[in-house]
């Protein structure tokens, strides 16, 4: 996604105040520099006033240092949000841009925490981070805070005989082993129980849970499970009964929107600037991308379907040839995990694994509401 444009105000010049009543009263961001001093960079949740406050105060001030500070500003730029979504892409995308060293520390921005496979050592193991390396395999994510992903890892754990401990193993009959392998909760590879190929295949089985959330192993349990009852082997029944829960609980305890980082698609529903404007934010791999912008006054009554619009527009915006995939992509679902587990968010998210996957039924309904407010 690429920083648009700046609206640039000299506030020397005769027609500053007109460019500043200009604006619509709206969010926005500003940035401005004074000789001597770093860029300030700030947002409001009206930016015409704000600015107008800044540079054309209605009120006497007196001849402060602060007074004579600001008269010092030599070149404000500005931006306009339509929401607080658009607003952090500016300021993440403004503040990097211009604080190119400790921009982190600026934004305050948390990196979000994934689990992700350890493939580096023979016998690859669950590990929770939140900068996945080339280390790590397949990484899902992004998790609320690091207790949900570390729950959702100890379900799995529960679920399945993959290794617990993070030494780099060399296998050897004389190995003393852990408390996991005497419980049967590990395959015991440090002792050569089994072989390289039979551990791969419990990674496998892991690799599918993660990929499916346990849908497919939940419907494989169920069929087994209606298998075992119809032939009266009633003890089968419920020993399958029962993992069939376990797999129930470790499903329910990841959130809907988590995913594999290189296909973690969707796009998030805003308003729009406009009266009858909305807009719309697609990630593809964990990559933002430019906004889709709808805007209903001008479109032509009875044209065409919403539906039959929304498809052609993404169909275009989000083709393979036009995906984005440049910048840091933890670090832009850390903006994305700051505005989607937040108390403020004020969209709505939509994922989907391919284009076609995506319900366009709500988004129909949803944008349907948001015109008619």
């Amino acid at each position: 996604m690429e920083l648009p444009r700046p609206i640039i105000v000299d506030p020397r010049a005769l027609e500053a105040a007109e460019v500043i009543a200009s604006l619509p009263e709206t969010r926005g961001v500003y940035l401005f520099s004074i000789p001597g001093n770093s860029p300030h960079l700030g947002w409001s949740l009206n930016l015409r006033r704000r600015l107008t406050r800044l540079l054309f105060p209605s009120y006497t001030v007196p001849e402060t240092g602060v007074a004579r500070h600001f008269q010092k500003i030599t070149e404000l730029q500005c931006w306009t949000a339509s929401s607080r979504l658009e607003a952090s892409l500016l300021i993440y995308q403004i503040t990097r841009q211009h604080f190119p060293n400790d921009y982190l520390k600026r934004l305050r921005l948390r990196m979000p925490w994934f689990l992700a496979m350890d493939s580096y050592d023979a016998f690859p193991r669950l590990d929770i981070v939140n900068r996945p390396t080339r280390r790590h395999g397949t990484v899902y994510g992004p998790f609320f805070n690091r207790d949900l992903a570390q729950r959702y890892e100890q379900e799995l754990l529960g679920l399945f005989q993959v290794r617990r401990c993070t030494e780099t193993l060399t296998p050897s009959p004389d190995h003393p082993g852990c408390i996991y392998g005497e419980m049967n909760q590990c395959l015991r590879p440090c002792q050569c129980a089994v072989s390289k190929d039979e551990y791969a295949n419990e990674v496998l089985r892991v690799d599918e849970f993660l990929a499916t959330n346990g849908k497919l192993t939940a419907a494989d349990l169920s069929t087994a499970r209606e298998r075992a009852s119809q032939e009266m082997d009633f003890e089968q029944a419920a020993q399958l009964h029962k993992r069939l829960e376990k797999v129930s609980a470790a499903a329910a305890s990841r959130d809907g929107v988590i995913a594999r980082l290189d296909q973690f698609n969707g796009l998030a529903l805003t308003r729009g600037l406009m009266e009858q404007e909305c807009r719309l934010w697609p990630i593809m791999g964990g990559y933002w991308q430019s906004p889709v912008v709808l805007q209903f006054s001008t479109m032509e009554p009875g044209a065409r379907s919403l539906d039959q619009e929304l498809r052609e527009k993404l169909s275009i915006a989000l083709a393979p040839a036009a995906a984005v995939h440049t910048g840091n992509r933890v670090e832009q679902l850390a903006v994305f995990s700051r505005w989607y587990y937040s108390t403020w968010r004020d969209g709505y998210w939509f994922p989907f694994g391919k284009l076609e996957d995506l319900n366009y039924r709500r988004l129909v309904r949803e944008i349907s509401n948001l015109t008619r407010a």
